[in-house]
C-alpha cells in the first residue's frame, strides 16, 4: 500500500467513515509498548540523532547554481536550521535550570504535605508547557527552512551534497520533536521522506527504530479501530523496520539480530 493511501485509510478510521471490523482479533495482545521492550531507548554512539545537533557551515558558493536565488534560500534555511537548533537547546538549558532552582525553594504556606505536592505537580505542568512552547517554535522555525529549501528548483542543487545534508538535517530535527509531540503519522511520513532523500539516511539504524516504534503505535490505534486489514498493515511494516534496524545497528551475524528475527518469525 502508497503511504498517501495508508495515510487517508487513517484519517477515514478518525473521522468514523470507513467501516471497522467486526471482531476484535486474536493477535491482541494486551502488553503495550512491546517493541519499546526490545529497543534501545536513544540512538546509537555517534549517531547524527543524537542529543548534540549537527550544524553545518554556510557555503559561500553553489558551483551548480543557475538559479540566482538558489544559493541565498540554501543560506535563509541554513540559519533557520541553525537558529532552531540553538534556540531549543538555550531554552531547554533555561526550563532545566528553572526546575532545578524551584525544588530550593520553600513555601511557608504550605504546611501539609498534600499542599507541597499539589505544588510541586503544578509546577510540573508549568514547566512541561514551557518546553511544549519551545518545541512549538521550534519546529515553527524548521518548517519555514522547508519552505525555503522547497522553493529550490535547480535539478543539481537539489543532488548536491550541501542541499541533501542541509535538508536531512532538517528533517532529522522536526521528527525529533514530533516524536515528543507523540505526533506518530507525522514521525512515520517525514522519517519515509528522511530514508529517500539518500541511501546514507538509509543505512542509519535510527529511523527505522523510530518507524518501529510509530508503527507499532499505529498498529494499537488499529486495534482500538477493530480494522484488522490496517492492523495487519501496520504489523508487517512495524516487523520490516524492526529487522532492518537490528540488521543495521547489530548486525546480521549478532546474537541480538538472530533474537530479534525469531520474535519476527512468530508474527511478533
Amino acid at each position: 500500500m502508497k503511504f498517501p493511501i495508508l495515510f487517508l485509510w487513517i484519517f477515514l478510521i478518525f473521522v468514523g467513515i470507513l467501516p471497522v471490523g467486526a471482531k476484535d482479533t486474536n493477535q491482541t495482545s494486551s502488553k503495550e509498548n512491546r517493541v519499546e521492550s526490545i529497543l534501545p531507548s536513544r540512538p546509537e554512539s555517534g549517531s547524527p540523532w543524537g542529543d548534540s545537533s549537527e550544524r553545518l557551515d554556510t557555503i559561500q558558493v553553489l558551483n551548480l547554481v543557475d538559479e540566482k536565488n538558489s544559493e541565498k534560500r540554501w543560506q535563509d534555511a541554513n540559519k533557520e536550521y541553525s537558529f532552531a537548533i540553538d534556540h531549543f537547546e538555550s531554552g531547554k538549558k533555561n526550563i532545566e535550570k528553572r526546575k532545578e532552582d524551584s525544588k530550593k525553594e520553600i513555601y511557608y504556606e504550605d504546611r501539609y504535605e498534600w499542599q507541597k505536592q499539589i505544588r510541586k505537580e503544578n509546577k510540573e505542568k508549568e514547566f512541561q508547557k514551557q518546553l511544549f512552547d519551545l518545541r512549538t517554535q521550534t519546529v515553527t522555525r524548521l518548517v519555514k527552512g522547508m519552505n525555503l529549501l522547497d522553493k529550490i528548483e535547480n535539478p543539481k542543487v537539489k543532488d548536491s551534497a550541501p542541499y541533501l545534508d542541509l535538508k536531512s538535517g532538517i528533517y532529522r530535527e522536526y521528527i525529533k520533536h514530533q516524536e515528543a509531540f507523540k505526533n506518530y503519522l507525522q514521525v512515520i511520513d517525514f522519517t519515509h521522506r528522511y530514508i529517500d532523500l539518500s541511501s546514507k539516511n538509509e543505512k542509519e539504524a535510527e529511523p527505522h527504530r523510530l518507524l518501529a516504534l510509530s508503527y507499532e503505535k499505529m498498529e494499537q490505534t488499529a486495534i482500538r479501530s477493530k480494522n484488522q486489514e490496517l492492523y495487519y498493515e501496520f504489523k508487517e511494516l512495524k516487523k520490516k523496520h524492526l529487522l532492518r534496524f537490528a540488521e543495521i545497528h547489530y548486525g546480521r551475524d549478532s546474537k541480538e539480530f538472530a533474537t530479534i528475527e525469531e520474535k519476527v518469525g512468530k508474527d511478533f
